[in-house]
């Protein structure tokens, strides 16, 4: 039997169709990005989606807080606009981003993963990264530019505020 399909009475392939893209199709249309940073995007959007189902059905948790899958940045920063307008439906709408006290987006770039967190109240993204490197500040940078600049241009909110990026001091990677 091949390795990739489930035993009788097995959940393999719930969780093989977890780390797949949202699509539901292999992930390999991404064509900029490796294999073990695919990898990492997928891990990564299996956490998310489970702590949003947290979030969801746990009284404990704060509604005013939002988090995005890991596929948003992911069309952002390719460029793709077509792909950047399905993403933004189906993770941040406008109700949402108006709502929201602080909505958290996680960045997966060159196989290392960070967050980027938005507090609206404070009109300032938030960059978390465990291994500082000018990559992804550039990173966290060109998302929150593209991400701001299609909130201005496509929900007709009218000019919003500058929002500055704060780096975070967190605990760094070793070698």
């Amino acid at each position: 039997m091949p390795l990739d399909q489930p035993k009788e009475g097995t959940k393999k392939r719930r969780v093989i169709q977890i780390l797949d893209s949202p699509e539901g199709e292999k992930s390999a249309k991404i064509k900029k990005a490796s294999y073990l940073h695919l990898e990492t995007i997928q891990v990564i959007d299996a956490f998310v989606i489970r702590l949003c189902n947290k979030i969801e059905t746990t009284n404990s948790y704060d509604r005013k807080i939002h988090v995005t899958r890991p596929w948003l940045v992911q069309a952002f920063l390719e460029g793709n606009l077509e792909m950047v307008a399905k993403r933004m439906k189906e993770n941040v709408c406008q109700q949402k981003f108006l709502e929201c006290e602080r909505i958290l987006i996680p960045i997966v770039s060159s196989g290392h993963w960070h967050l980027v967190e938005l507090v609206r109240e404070e009109t300032k993204f938030y960059h978390y990264s465990s291994i500082n490197s000018p990559i992804y500040t550039a990173d966290a940078v060109k998302f929150r530019n593209k991400f701001m600049s299609f909130i201005q241009s496509n929900w007709g909110l009218g000019k919003l505020e500058h929002h500055g990026l704060v780096s975070v001091a967190v605990p760094q990677q070793g070698p």
